[in-house]
């Protein structure tokens, strides 16, 4: 909690560093519709067909993503981005599945956080510019974890510079997006697809694009991960809580309350399994 205090302007300075926790130390900076394990993947939807291809990899976001929208207008949701513009390039997609390193365009950016801050998969990989936030969630995805993962990870990404990189895009969005983002000082990576349409598609996870080591000559490291053991996990939430970082605050509503109460209990139970 030290290293990552954003009081430490010598480390961190300000507005050039954003987070991200995640419950295992092994995984990749990959976004979830990249990934190739599951059952709601582009593998799983094409890859009995043999390689998925990157024409199939935008074919399944979009697909996603109408689905997504769809589900809201049968909710009557406003989806934040949502536009007569944003349907008509859902319903032609044929531009970006021509030519799959121009998706995703800016145009879909709104709903596609929307949709991912909602448990969507899509291309964006969520960050936070709170280091404590990602402390957050690293600690509480392992104690909720099934799986026996050892350590945690927190990742610190440089965004400053981001103007020059050329494989990933640095995408801020509106407070009003969605509560949960604002909350969670919420920032996103988009990395583009560099197959072309009838080749394989092949994801580069983050941490090994060469962009985002370019600007280290300053002193500054371009990607930084910190790891703790599964058994420093409840320690580590409760520090976080005690900077009022937890779920009632970073998930405004009866959501944040649901988690908050699960975190105690997660965070108590490990304990007294140790």
């Amino acid at each position: 909690m030290e290293y990552l205090s954003p009081l430490n302007k010598d480390r961190w300075p300000r507005s050039e560093y954003i987070f991200r926790g995640q419950p295992c130390s092994s995984y990749s900076l990959t976004p979830s519709a990249y990934r190739p394990e599951g059952v709601f993947t582009s593998k799983a939807m094409f890859g009995r067909f043999g390689a998925v291809r990157g024409s199939d990899q935008v074919f399944f976001e979009l697909q996603v993503l109408s689905a997504f929208l769809e589900a809201c207008d049968g909710a009557g949701i406003q989806v934040p981005g949502d536009s007569i513009d944003l349907r008509k390039l859902l319903e032609t997609p044929n531009r970006y599945t021509k030519v799959p390193k121009e998706w995703p365009p800016k145009t879909v950016f709104l709903a596609l956080a929307t949709a991912q801050h909602h448990g969507v998969p899509t291309c964006l990989l969520d960050w936070t510019r709170r280091s404590y936030v990602a402390a957050y969630f690293a600690a509480s995805g392992i104690l909720r974890s099934t799986s026996r993962n050892s350590r945690l990870a927190i990742w610190a990404l440089r965004v400053f510079g981001h103007e020059d990189w050329e494989n990933i895009s640095f995408v801020e969005m509106p407070g009003g997006t969605s509560a949960n983002l604002a909350a969670q000082g919420g920032v996103f990576t988009v990395s583009s697809i560099k197959s072309v349409g009838s080749e394989p598609f092949e994801c580069l996870p983050l941490e090994r694009e060469q962009d985002v080591y370019k600007r280290q000559n300053d002193g500054f490291q371009g990607l930084i991960k910190l790891t703790l053991p599964i058994e420093e996990a409840s320690n580590l939430l409760n520090l976080c809580i005690d900077f009022g970082v937890k779920g009632s605050v970073l998930f405004p509503g009866y959501e944040g309350a649901a988690r908050e109460v699960n975190d105690y209990a997660y965070a108590n139970l490990r304990k007294h399994q140790e």
